[in-house]
Formats: C-alpha cells, structure tokens, sequence
C-alpha cells in the first residue's frame, strides 16, 4: 500500500481522535463546579442569608437574670428591655463611692481654703485632687457597670436563642441571649477565586432558596472577600437582599445566578 493511501486512511482515525477529545474535554468543564457560562461568568453559586446585624450577648461577671420578656422566635422593637439584671450589690457600691467623691470634693475645698492662709504645703493640695479624680474613676466605671444592668434593644428584631431564664446565672463570656436585626438581610457565598474578574460591585442577581422551592430573591453584590484562600482557591462574596419573601429567614440556604454586567 502506498504512503498516500496510508495518509487516507489515517486521516479519518485523527480527525475522530481530535472530536472526540474536544468532547470530552467540554463535558468535564459542564461537570466542574462553577463552570464557565456565556459572557465569561462561572454559575451557579451556593450562599446563605445572613442578617446584616446580629449579636450574641454576654457578660463579663457572672449576673442574675430578673426581668426577660422575650423568649426565642419573639419580635422587640427597638428600645424595648431584653434583660434586666439583679443589680443591688452594684447599686450599693454606687452609693458608697458618691460618698468618696463627696469627702474627696470637701477634702480638697478644705484645703484650698487652708491654701489662702498659708497653712498647707502645695502637695498636700495635690494629693487632694489625686484622690479626687482616682474616686471620681471608680464612679464613672461603677455608673457604667450599672448601666448595663438593663440591656435596650439597639434595633427592632427577634430574638434568635435564649439559653437562660429568669433567677439564672450568666457564665462569663458565654452568650446568653442571641438576637437579629428584623428585615435586614444579606446573601454570602463564596465564589471560585476565577469568578472573581467577571463580578462587579452593584452586579444584579438571583438567589433560589432551598427551603422555599420555586422563590427567587434578589439581591445585588454589595463587596468581596479582602483575601483568597491559597488552598482551595475560593473567595467571600456578600449581597444585600432588595427583595425577599416575607418567609425568609436568617440562615436559609440557596444557589445564586448572577446576571450578566449592565442587567
């Protein structure tokens, strides 16, 4: 057989090689995750919704619960009281150190008096206010501690886990009470470090919830991660919520689909 025929009969076998190489290497794109779509953009992503403020309270002493109108699942609005504390050791404190700055205040215009006659030294004048401004410290920092015997509402909200009950102690810096902020929510997702050149701040999109099927959310990409994970090579993204179902809550899962720049 010639060289020629050889060509001919070779050529068919490479051309079936090269297509379906070419195949195949589109269909493990189509299976990886975040496999690009049209006009460059890598969906669909998963997130979750976040509330944009929440906080788990503590305490630094241990205290006694004696006032919590609300249980979990429960709506305040914002100034009302969550907690209020058995105060009266700090209350008592209170006074007796009034009555420290009250001597130390007589203490000192007693010796400025004394001062116009020449009778006392100019460091006992000195020490005067010393002591002074030391008991007008510990007031400040006793006035503070009683302030936070009743805990206000900074925001209307829910409350999300209550551990304690009233006469209950607090463990210190172990939360006692977990709120979030009501109808303020926001998506966060983390992204294939790739996708990261093909989404833009105010980017629209939309987030389809697990726990409601056939609900779509929107949203629009409000920041991006400061940093990328060297290991798995993927990002944070965060988007507030423009729209979403009276239903949804903080901590419902989904899968974003971004749309295209300019949408």
């Amino acid at each position: 057989m010639s060289d020629r025929s050889m060509s001919r009969h070779r050529s068919p076998t490479s051309k079936a090689r090269r297509a379906a190489a070419t195949t195949a290497v589109a269909l493990i794109a189509m299976l990886q995750p975040g496999a690009t779509a049209a006009g460059g953009l890598e969906q669909p992503i998963r997130g979750v919704v976040r509330a944009v403020n929440q906080a788990a309270l503590s305490t630094d002493i241990p205290m006694r619960i004696m006032r919590q109108p609300f249980r979990e699942g429960q709506n305040f609005a914002k100034g009302d009281v969550l907690v209020e504390f058995d105060c009266r050791r700090q209350l008592g404190e209170l006074q007796a150190v009034k009555g420290s700055v009250r001597e130390a205040e007589l203490n000192v215009a007693s010796h400025l008096s004394l001062d116009r006659f020449k009778a006392v030294g100019k460091n006992d004048i000195e020490i005067a206010h010393a002591r002074l401004e030391k008991v007008q410290g510990e007031l400040s920092a006793l006035q503070a501690r009683v302030q936070d015997c009743v805990v206000i509402a900074p925001y209307s909200g829910l409350v999300a886990e209550s551990s304690l009950r009233i006469l209950e102690y607090t463990v210190p810096q172990r939360s006692y009470l977990s709120i979030i902020q009501d109808g303020k929510n926001e998506i966060e997702m983390i992204i294939p470090s790739s996708m990261l050149a093909s989404i833009a701040i105010n980017q629209s999109l939309a987030f389809a919830l697990d726990e409601l099927p056939g609900v779509k959310v929107t949203a629009v990409v409000t920041a991006t991660g400061a940093v990328v994970d060297p290991v798995s090579k993927t990002a944070k993204i965060f988007a507030a919520v423009t729209w979403a179902p009276s239903a949804m809550t903080s901590g419902m899962s989904g899968t974003a689909h971004f749309q295209p720049r300019g949408n």
